[in-house]
C-alpha cells in the first residue's frame, strides 16, 4: 500500500473551507484500499501531502526532497483569492505571494480543485505538467437531504421561522465573499429568512473588518448571523434552509456549494467563469443584488422552478461523489511512484 502523510494546520483558524477540505480528503483516503493514510506524522512516508503554507510543512517538505521523497501541494489560495480577503501591507504582501509560489514550485504535483486555476499557476512561473485537477468531495454523512418533517424540526430547534423561505450562504466575512449583496438583497426582500455562517476567522486582519462589524452587530431584522460554528452546525442550517446563496466575487471551488448540494439545496451564485468548468448547468447565477432578487422570488414563488433546480443540485452532488474522486487520488499517488 502507498503510505500517504497528508499535512494541515488549518484546525488552527476556525470557520475556513480549508479545514474543511482536509479533513474531507483524509477521509475519502482513508476508504481506499490502496493507501495508508497518516496525518501530521513526523515520520518518512512514500508520499507527503500538504494543505497549509505554513513554515512547518515547507521544512517537512524540505525533509521528504532530503529522503527522495514525492510532495504533493494542494493548492487553496492563489494571489488573486487575497485581495478582499486579508489586510496585508504591500511589503508583507508581496514578501507572502513569493514564498506561496516558492512552495508550490518544490511540489511534485500541484493539485488544483477549479482547472481554471491551471492557467494562473502557468502564468505565475509553474510547470504545467505539474498541476494537476482533482475537485473536492463532500464524504461526510452528514450533509444529506432531509424530509419536509425534519426540516421543520430543526428549524425548531435552532429558532428559525417554521413557514416561510430561507436563504443561507456561509463563510467568512469578508468584502470577496459578497457581504455586501447578500445583506442588501436580505433588505429588499423582507419576507424572506436569511442566514450566514461564518464569522471573522482572522480577526482585524480582515478586509473591511470595521465596518463588517458594524454590521454584524446591527443586521436587518430578517438576517442572522451565527458566527462561526462547527460543520456540524452547518449541516443542520442547511437542511432547515430552501436555498443556498454565496454572492463571492472570487473562489476556487467553495466547500461550501458542495455541502449545500448534498443536503439537496438549489445554489444561486455570482456569474463567474469559473463556475462553468466545474459546475456546468446546475446552478443559478446573478451578477448583481437586482438579479439575485429576481432569481431568489422566482424559486419561492414557482414549485416546479424549484424542484428543477433541486434535482440539479442532486446531478451536482452525484458527479463530484466520492467514489469517483477517489480514484483520481489513486491514480495520481501511483503515477508519481
Amino acid at each position: 500500500m502507498i503510505e500517504v502523510n497528508v499535512r494541515s494546520i488549518s484546525e488552527k483558524v476556525k470557520g475556513q473551507g480549508v479545514d474543511s477540505a482536509f479533513k474531507e480528503h483524509v477521509k475519502i483516503l482513508s476508504s481506499s484500499d490502496k493507501i495508508r493514510v497518516f496525518v501530521n506524522s513526523k515520520k518518512i512516508h512514500d508520499i507527503l501531502h500538504v494543505h497549509t503554507l505554513d513554515l512547518e510543512s515547507s521544512r517537512f517538505m524540505r525533509k521528504y526532497r532530503k529522503h527522495d521523497k514525492k510532495v504533493v501541494v494542494s493548492v487553496h489560495v492563489v494571489p488573486e483569492s487575497i485581495e478582499g480577503s486579508l489586510k496585508l501591507p504591500k511589503l508583507a504582501k508581496k514578501i507572502f505571494y513569493s514564498y506561496m509560489l516558492n512552495f508550490y514550485k518544490r511540489a511534485d504535483r500541484c493539485v488544483v480543485v477549479n482547472p481554471y486555476f491551471k492557467e494562473e499557476l502557468v502564468n505565475l512561473g509553474l510547470d504545467e505538467e505539474k498541476i494537476v485537477f482533482i475537485p473536492n468531495v463532500v464524504a461526510s454523512e452528514k450533509f444529506s437531504p432531509v424530509t419536509h418533517e425534519e426540516k421543520l424540526k430543526l428549524r425548531k430547534e435552532l429558532n428559525l421561522p417554521l413557514n416561510g423561505f430561507i436563504v443561507v450562504g456561509s463563510g467568512q466575512i469578508q468584502r470577496r465573499k459578497g457581504i455586501d449583496d447578500f445583506v442588501e438583497t436580505a433588505e429588499r426582500l423582507k419576507d424572506v429568512f436569511f442566514v450566514w455562517l461564518g464569522g471573522f476567522s482572522f480577526g482585524r486582519l480582515m478586509d473591511g473588518y470595521e465596518r463588517y462589524k458594524k454590521i454584524v452587530e446591527n443586521p436587518p431584522n430578517n438576517l442572522l448571523f451565527t458566527g462561526i460554528v462547527s460543520r456540524e452546525e452547518v449541516a443542520r442550517y442547511l437542511k432547515a434552509s430552501d436555498l443556498f446563496f454565496l454572492p463571492s466575487f472570487h473562489e476556487l471551488f467553495p466547500m461550501a456549494v458542495l455541502e449545500a448540494v448534498n443536503c439537496g439545496l438549489p445554489i444561486l451564485l455570482r456569474e463567474l467563469d469559473i463556475y462553468e468548468e466545474i459546475y456546468f448547468d446546475n446552478y443559478l447565477s446573478g451578477n448583481d443584488t437586482n438579479e439575485f432578487v429576481k432569481r431568489i422570488e422566482t424559486l419561492r414563488s414557482n414549485p416546479r422552478e424549484y424542484d428543477e433546480w433541486v434535482k440539479r443540485s442532486r446531478k451536482l452532488a452525484r458527479i463530484y461523489s466520492p467514489e469517483e474522486t477517489l480514484k483520481r487520488w489513486e491514480k495520481l499517488y501511483l503515477d508519481l511512484l
